[in-house]
């Protein structure tokens, strides 16, 4: 989903929630609505969750796609990539060792083979679910500081092939090959601090809208690389683990990154203690991990509720 969609979702949401609202404020009684009136905008201490979804930049995902860095942050070329020398190698009668690979095919030993062509090309982020807590402060009845702290856990699927070389079976059509196609997935958590800057626009007594900025600080930290060739789960991270990447974590898979963020939405007060938020946040921020990392654009929406401390 790109930016441009995510934000056309939450306009649609925006217009659904204030619909909503406008049919509750009309439902409450005079009594209920100058009690409202009375208390609305209450400046001092909120605290409250947050719940949403998060769609990562796919920048970052290359570091997924089986080729590995090398022990200075360098991507591996195919012959050394950590996909080929688990298949080939490891788990296809490398050394001569048993032909696991062709186990999970159903076909004998050294009918498949498994080149460049074959290598994932396009790993990409799914949309996360994203959590948090946001302490702020009202210092106008519009005006507010606050701190944002949000973590989520993401996910990564691609694609990666294997052909098949064993004579088929009956007539073909010309240039068949038999491939097929298996999967590899990645896992990876970020932890997102924000600090900044609330301004409630309008002036109705239930629904205005809001804008926040600030800057953003995020870590961000590599969890798993695994393929999966019918039964047989592979890691590819295993590499990381072996003695000549002693330092290896700590600079390439994982990482501090530092940006900006813009968030715009929707502020329901419920009654004079709750209100509700509904908004989309844009941030760009460097996610430093793998090879070259730079600042990329990454898009969350979701809502909040706040408490009046």
């Amino acid at each position: 989903m790109n930016p441009r969609q995510i934000f056309s979702v939450f306009l649609l949401m925006i217009v659904f929630f204030s619909r909503s609202i406008y049919c509750f404020a009309h439902s409450i009684n005079d009594d209920e609505e100058n009690d409202f009136t009375k208390n609305k905008n209450r400046k001092g201490f909120y605290a409250g969750a947050y719940f949403g979804s998060y769609f990562a930049n796919k920048y970052t995902a290359k570091i997924y796609d089986g080729y590995g860095l090398d022990a200075n942050g360098v991507k591996n070329n195919f012959v050394n990539s950590f996909i080929h020398r688990r298949i080939v190698f490891d788990y296809g009668g490398g050394n001569g060792q048993i032909d696991q690979i062709a186990q999970q095919l159903n076909i004998n030993p050294g009918e498949w083979n498994f080149d460049e062509t074959d290598m994932p090309a396009d790993m990409k982020y799914n949309p996360a679910f994203m959590v948090g807590m946001q302490v702020l402060y009202s210092i106008t009845q519009k005006d507010a500081l606050l701190i944002n702290s949000n973590i989520a856990r993401l996910t990564l699927n691609g694609n990666f092939t294997i052909t098949i070389i064993a004579p088929p079976i009956g007539p073909q059509q010309p240039n068949y090959k038999n491939i097929r196609t298996f999967s590899v997935t990645g896992g990876e958590q970020r932890i997102m601090f924000q600090a900044g800057y609330r301004r409630i626009l309008g002036d109705n007594d239930m629904l205005n809208f809001f804008v926040e900025c600030g800057p953003t600080l995020n870590m961000a930290k590599f969890i798993r690389n695994m393929i999966t060739i019918n039964n047989l789960p592979i890691d590819l991270s295993v590499y990381y683990n072996q003695p000549y990447y002693t330092t290896y974590h700590a600079r390439y898979l994982k990482g501090v990154g530092l940006g900006a963020f813009v968030s715009l939405g929707t502020n329901i007060c419920i009654n004079p203690k709750w209100s509700i938020q509904l908004l989309y946040a844009l941030s760009r921020e460097c996610i430093n991990i793998g090879e070259n990392p730079k600042h990329t654009l990454q898009n969350a929406i979701g809502i909040r509720a706040l408490y009046n401390l």
